[in-house]
């Protein structure tokens, strides 16, 4: 297990472009979503083919149980804050879509057994993330996922997520815009690596709560 989570921040550190820690960058505040979105290409596997062509929203949709799909399709929802806050040893990152907390501890790239966030109550597809500086970026890698779906909103809903699935976000902000690439590994769904680029704006709103509850989102549940 110590030599899986090295190899998987190797990767990590790779994807990121260096393992070296750096000066924190000012990510702080108040965040929503822009209008933004860049899906890079795609490429299934056979069974990323069948897995996204089976994809019934009625049914797979976990956002109708209050659930995560994977924090790719977090940062995907609209018209919703995300606060950043930053500390010494942890970036605690609060969407205000189902109300999620993120703590996430602060290491050192090269470490072989790095300290990572338990999972989110009730939120098994969101996996365990570890986080470090990269210049004026902050890099997030996440493993241990449970399967849930990259994104269940537009002409992207249904896009798998294996157990096999390792993101790298890497969020670098310039001026009031925060933008979050994500770097999407997952060798039993897609045959190469899928990018994702989102783009947030600082905002003046406060975070409220979402207050998301299983038998309310069944009120808006397709039948």
């Amino acid at each position: 297990m110590r030599h899986r989570l090295a190899v998987l921040l190797t990767i990590g550190a790779v994807l990121s472009g260096s393992v070296a820690s750096a000066q924190a960058p000012d990510l702080s505040g108040n965040w929503i979503r822009g209008a933004r979105i860049a899906f890079g290409p795609w490429d299934f596997t056979e069974a990323g083919q069948r897995k996204f062509e089976s994809y019934d929203f009625k049914k797979d949709d976990p956002a109708y149980g209050c659930i995560g799909a994977s924090w790719t399709r977090v940062w995907l929802n609209p018209n919703v804050l995300v606060r950043i806050t930053q500390a010494a040893g942890q970036v605690r990152l609060q969407y205000e879509w189902m109300d999620i907390d993120r703590r996430i501890p602060v290491i050192d790239s090269t470490a072989a057994n790095p300290k990572r966030s338990a999972i989110i109550p009730k939120m098994p597809a969101l996996g365990h993330s570890a986080a470090w500086y990269d210049g004026d970026s902050l890099v997030i890698d996440t493993v241990d996922v449970a399967p849930g779906y990259v994104s269940t909103m537009e002409e992207w809903a249904g896009m798998p997520q294996s157990r096999r699935m390792h993101t790298v976000e890497r969020l670098h902000r310039s001026g009031d815009v925060l933008t979050i690439e994500t770097t999407h590994v997952d060798p039993t769904y897609y045959r190469k690596p899928l990018v994702v680029t989102i783009e947030y704006r600082k905002t003046d709103w406060e975070l409220m709560e979402y207050g998301c509850t299983p038998e309310d989102a069944a009120i808006v549940a397709p039948r």
